[in-house]
Parts: C-alpha cells; structure tokens; sequence
C-alpha cells in the first residue's frame, strides 16, 4: 500500500473525478507490484523545485518574510502531504538548450515575467542546502523526466509532485500541488497528452501549436484513435493549416514540448523520431 491513502484527496470536479476513477487500475498495478517487490518498495518523490522557489519568493514578498525560511517550510509540508520513502530536488540549470534551436515559429518563453526580487537569494539557498538536481542548459521538467525514465528501466516506483501539466506526458503517479491531489497517469496517456499539446501547444510556454485549436477540437481529433493514428492525424492537422512549412512547424513543436528521457536525446524529436517510438510501444503492445 502507498504510505498516504489517496481517498482524502478529492477531485475538484466532475472531469478530475473520472479521471481519478479511470486511473484507479492503474494505481492498484502499482501496489500489486510494490508487494511483489520489495527491493523497489520505496516510492521516491521527484520534486518540481522551480514551483517551489516561486511559491516561496510569492509569499515572502507578500507577507514579510524571509524567503529561506519560508521555503524551508513549504518544502516540508509538501513532504508531509506526500509521504515519500525519498526526494529528489530538481530545478533549471543556467541557459536552455531549446532557446538555442534556430526556428522562426516562436519565442520560447517570450512571455515569461521578470523572477520576483528574492528568487537568486531563494535559489542560491537551495543550491548551497539542498543540493539539488539541476544541470546547465536544461529545465528541472527535462531532469525530472530522465530520472523518471531511469527509474521505469529499473522499475522503481515514483511519485512526481508539481504542478506543471507537462509532466503529465512522463507518466506515474503524480502529485498535483495546486489542487494537493494525487493520481496515476499511464504511458498511454502521457503520450496521448502530449499529441495533445502538439495541436493546442502550450501558452504558459508560449508555444502555439496550430492556431485556433484548444482543446475541445483536440480531442475530436485525436478521439477513438490508436497513439500512431493519433500522431498521423496530427500530421495531417498541421498540413492542412500549415501547407507550405508543416513539416518544420512540426518538427519545431514537438521538440519545445518533448520532456528528454537522457541527456544524449535533447536533440533527437522529429517526425520519424516519433513515429518509431510509436512503432515501438506498439510492437510491446503497451
């Protein structure tokens, strides 16, 4: 059994609800597999430092604070909520590999505000206390997700705690700190989520994707589809928008929004990248 029962955490709405019940299997193979091996019994929470670094540097602005402190304190009770055997601490390294792809799609992150006044001394806090996970060039979610993926190998249970819905396409049990809710995300669905993102993009981001579409045409797009048809059709979407550069529009999209599994692949998202992934989760019949 997990260390904290997850019937005190209810869903905020109807949509959260189903989904919480669709994913309540996957969450039972989970314990089923934890009781089978109990080498791999611990569960380790990977922990999004860069939504903690805000929160803290909000509040200790807001009321008065001394913004260590305060993030010592958030920092601990998001342990206490979760209840983890470990913790791993991630946050972004100087400098950002995919600002450095040449494109003429987007301005990644163009529309990002200025970090609060106290977010170097919140940050060099961390960095000199907690030693954490952070490496130059990428973001806390790429290092998140090649821990993760490292873990899968190993099959070593994880749990991710943020709030950013980009990790929702690495897949696992996943801590929501906004609602402080947990679920289970399957690797089906975590791809699905991020075909998903290929056609709505990501505006926190500033990644477009294919204008005009949200969500709700998403998802008459990509619904009643395997993940192969899925990314046909996505294909199939951006030429029909985009018909004279879909390929390199594309191409750009995917590896904005693709979290790496390992730090030799930053580069490797294309098209055909994809679609032999793809083949490959089939061929496992995943």
């Amino acid at each position: 059994m997990l260390k904290k029962e997850i019937t005190g955490m209810k869903p905020i709405n109807k949509i959260e609800k189903q989904q919480f019940e669709l994913n309540e299997s996957y969450k039972q193979s989970l314990r089923n597999k934890k009781e089978r091996d109990p080498i791999n019994n611990k569960i380790i929470g990977i922990v999004d430092g860069d939504v903690l670094i805000y929160r803290a540097c909000n509040k200790a602005i807001k009321d008065n604070l001394d913004v260590r402190k305060t993030f010592d304190n958030i920092y601990e009770e998001v342990k206490m909520n979760t209840a983890c055997d470990e913790y791993s601490l991630h946050i972004s390294g100087g400098g950002n590999f995919r600002k450095e792809i040449k494109q003429d799609f987007l301005q990644y992150k163009g529309k990002r505000r200025e970090k609060p006044e106290n977010y170097l001394e919140c940050r060099d806090h961390i960095v000199r206390n907690y030693k954490p996970t952070m490496v130059p060039k990428y973001e806390a979610d790429d290092t998140a997700s090649v821990e993760a993926f490292k873990y899968i190998k190993k099959g070593q249970l994880y749990m991710l705690i943020t709030l950013d819905k980009d990790w929702k396409t690495i897949g696992g049990l996943f801590y929501n700190l906004l609602y402080n809710n947990l679920s289970a995300v399957s690797k089906i669905e975590g791809i699905e989520f991020f075909h998903q993102q290929l056609l709505t993009g990501d505006a926190v981001d500033n990644i477009p994707g294919i204008e005009g579409v949200g969500p709700v045409k998403a998802n008459k797009i990509l619904k009643d589809k395997s993940l192969n048809e899925q990314f046909e059709a996505v294909i199939k979407a951006y030429k029909r928008h985009y018909p004279e550069d879909f390929l390199s529009r594309l191409n750009v999209m995917g590896t904005m929004l693709y979290l790496i599994k390992d730090f030799k692949d930053h580069s490797k998202w294309s098209i055909e990248y994809w679609r032999n992934y793809l083949n490959g989760i089939q061929s496992k019949k995943i």
